[in-house]
């Protein structure tokens, strides 16, 4: 049985890659598995957390390309 797609302001469709020396990501695994989770969902976590303690918002509009943007003096 499908569930569907999740409601776009839940789902997590965007990817961002980044690259780790192989002694970095295995401390990040390492980390990672010790609290039960994902790598993807640690370094989530960690980025997300310090969003919250530094106050930045995460709730920033998309930029829409197709957008008309008039900027005035």
């Amino acid at each position: 049985m499908a569930r569907g797609r999740k409601p776009t302001r839940d789902a997590r469709r965007s990817n961002i890659v980044v690259r780790f020396q192989d002694t970095e990501l295995n401390a990040i695994k390492h980390q990672a598995k010790a609290k039960g989770v994902p790598a993807s969902t640690y370094i989530r976590d960690i980025i997300l957390n310090h969003f919250e303690a530094e106050g930045i918002s995460t709730e920033l509009p998309i930029d829409d390309p197709n957008q008309l943007k008039i900027e005035t003096d």
